[in-house]
């Protein structure tokens, strides 16, 4: 870095974006030769800036206006997306095969400079994304709505057509009395509908069949049907974000464990979904810390599987031939990858929602005496920078 004055907070500059980073925002550089990290920008642009944050060595800044737009731009379909109120969908300017492009670009990059793989063999699903079946909403006034990107004001939503339609309707129509936080839940096979509120001394109106369930007594549950068999999902566990998306990461693991044999073992195994659904046969144990999960998991899966509510790194089962593991941002660890050890697993499938995490995890297998066969970005999260990588490895 030269001696040329630092660009401060609220200044502005014209830049141009080079490549797109982890967090879905394009990277270019500053006058003051400093890392930019540009958010509403893709790459291969000229835009004017303004900063948002500043580091020594780094700075984050959103777009004020376009000079030159990339090829891959296009008109953004969501309102709120257009006035900058929501901060859901930051890849909605973003062509949808562009955005695959970047998702297999951020992973390989990822699993190169962090997971040391010198040329990873990085694909992407066939399968398209689908809209969201679960959605967390601030509530302002009894109506639901969103945040911004890492801020806590909350706007009142008109649409979202980011969720699934059956969802979408309680977001727009929904009156959530006295709540602050709503998470509605949908099973797009049944039509079944769920709204869970922190807070229900207000009467909740919304239609007959949806559910309504209080956070601090969160029973009840709906039947989704993925890989042509039902799971219960409970208020409280965990399931995939977007029904589609779980059927495609089902695809893509059920492909990798055709390629393996032997007793199978699911970690992070929330309901039971990938282990269930890839590996009926050959499964012998489901490993999940959180109750509500694992209860859903043992109501689901086979009389003879094992189901341990246990964190992974304390568990202390059977040994297996293939381990399936989907943590979550933060990834395995060391402490998860110490955990597939004492499985004594010749075969690893890792389901990752963090491309930096894929990438430590990547490393961390690697110095374990793993070697990466190949990954595949499944498109779980359109209009987004999120994805989902399943990924296998040997020994």
């Amino acid at each position: 870095m030269d001696n040329t004055e630092l660009a401060s907070v609220g200044s502005r500059q014209t830049v141009q974006t080079e490549r797109m980073a982890t967090g879905g925002e394009a990277v270019a550089r500053l006058a003051d030769g400093r890392v930019v990290f540009v958010r509403g920008a893709l790459v291969d642009e000229e835009v004017t800036v303004e900063i948002t944050r500043a580091k020594r060595r780094f700075t984050h800044a959103d777009v004020v206006s376009v000079e030159r737009p990339s090829p891959l731009r296009v008109d953004p379909t969501c309102d709120h997306h257009l006035i900058g109120d929501c901060g859901g969908c930051d890849w909605m300017s973003f062509d949808r095969s562009a955005q695959q492009a970047a998702r297999i670009e951020i992973a390989t990059d990822q699993m190169a400079r962090l997971g040391g793989v010198s040329t990873p063999l990085v694909t992407h699903s066939a399968h398209a994304a689908g809209p969201r079946t679960i959605v967390r909403c601030a509530v302002t006034d009894g109506r639901a709505g969103f945040r911004s990107r890492r801020s806590n004001s909350a706007f009142v939503a008109t649409a979202c057509s980011a969720a699934h339609p059956l969802l979408e309707q309680l977001i727009v129509e929904g009156d959530f009395g006295d709540a602050t936080e709503v998470t509605l839940r949908v099973a797009a096979a049944t039509g079944e509908r769920m709204a869970i509120v922190d807070n229900v001394s207000r009467a909740v109106k919304v239609p007959d069949d949806v559910r309504i369930v209080a956070a601090a007594d969160p029973t009840g549950h709906i039947t989704e049907t993925v890989a042509g068999r039902q799971w219960r999902i409970s208020a409280n566990s965990f399931f995939q974000t977007s029904h589609v998306g779980a059927e495609a990461l089902v695809a893509e693991v059920t492909e990798m464990a055709g390629e393996t044999t032997g007793p199978v073992v699911d970690f992070y195994a929330g309901v039971g979904l990938l282990g269930g659904a890839a590996a009926p046969d050959r499964l012998i144990a489901s490993v999940e810390s959180n109750p509500s999960s694992s209860a859903d998991a043992a109501y689901n899966l086979e009389p003879d599987v094992s189901v341990d509510t246990v964190r992974v790194e304390r568990w202390r089962g059977q040994s297996a031939s293939l381990v399936i593991a989907d943590p979550a941002r933060r990834g395995l660890a060391a402490d998860g990858v110490d955990a597939v050890r004492r499985t004594q697993a010749t075969s690893l499938i890792l389901a990752s929602c963090d491309p930096a995490s894929l990438g430590r995890d990547t490393g961390l297998l690697r110095g374990d005496g793993w070697a990466h066969v190949r990954s595949v970005v499944v498109d779980m999260f359109a209009d987004t920078s999120r994805l989902e990588v399943v990924s296998l490895f040997s020994r």
